[in-house]
């Protein structure tokens, strides 16, 4: 398995009606819907992707950890190096290197890993500066309780539906950012770059918006497979990311009919 690319939409009819749509309107939900179908492939790639899977057991298990009593020990385990006196900028260093290790030496790293990986090392970033306001000065005795706060079923929901807000963007991002260029400028439906921007902005919140569907199951589900013995890769990518995605993409054609 090697680095599996998504390449360039093809010019089929779901994309072009991208493309018409950007002519027509800057509505985040209706362009975020048709740019979905255009790109179901790559939803359909993101389902059964080995690097994803990796990247969301990683994930679980890394905040998991901080629950436990060795989760030095644990950490290490998951191939995470940190000095002795680690910060939380230490801590998300350390996660996103050994992420990067790990996809290499599978062979996994597809484009699709890689937007988890950046989602995920973003919506670690985030749940902590939530709590500690900030990456800096923070010890790695702070950073454990803060992890240890989102073990919950109901907190670790909110780090599932930041992680798939942040991966549905960098995907949607992924595909529109090789035709908004060609919207900006008089007589476009961007005037200026700051308005591509501002609905850039838009899409985000869309997308952040769109992934709540899946929060309580991203809560209860890592809890109910440790609890079994079953949080692996392998079920991760069986059981947790066809439900998750399937929700997703459901949820992007109810918002888009809302607002149609």
């Amino acid at each position: 398995m090697g680095h599996r690319r998504l390449g360039e939409l093809p010019a089929t009819r779901n994309w072009q009606s991208v493309v018409a749509l950007l002519r027509l309107t800057d509505d985040p939900a209706r362009i975020a819907e048709e740019t979905s179908k255009a790109a179901d492939k790559g939803l359909q790639m993101a389902k059964e992707d080995w690097g994803m899977a990796r990247v969301l057991r990683m994930l679980m298990e890394a905040v998991r950890a901080s629950g436990a009593n060795d989760c030095t020990a644990r950490w290490t385990r998951l191939g995470m190096t940190m000095p002795k006196e680690a910060s939380l900028l230490d801590f998300v260093a350390a996660f996103d290197d050994a992420m990067d290790k790990s996809l290499r030496s599978r062979q996994h790293r597809s484009d699709l890993a890689e937007m988890a990986r950046y989602a995920a090392v973003d919506a670690l970033t985030q749940m902590c500066q939530r709590e500690t306001g900030s990456l800096f000065g923070v010890s790695l005795a702070d950073t454990q309780r803060t992890l240890k706060k989102y073990t919950t079923t109901k907190n670790f929901g909110q780090v599932g539906h930041d992680f798939f807000g942040k991966f549905l963007y960098r995907f949607l991002d992924y595909h529109l950012s090789r035709e908004l260029p060609n919207h900006i400028g008089p007589k476009k439906q961007f005037k200026t770059i700051e308005a591509c921007q501002g609905f850039k902005e838009a899409l985000k919140l869309h997308c952040y918006q769109t992934a709540r569907i899946v929060r309580e199951f991203s809560g209860c589900w890592p809890s109910a497979a440790d609890y079994r013995r079953q949080l692996h890769e392998s079920t991760v990518r069986t059981q947790f990311m066809p439900v998750a995605f399937s929700k997703i993409k459901s949820e992007l054609k109810k918002r888009e009919r809302g607002n149609a």
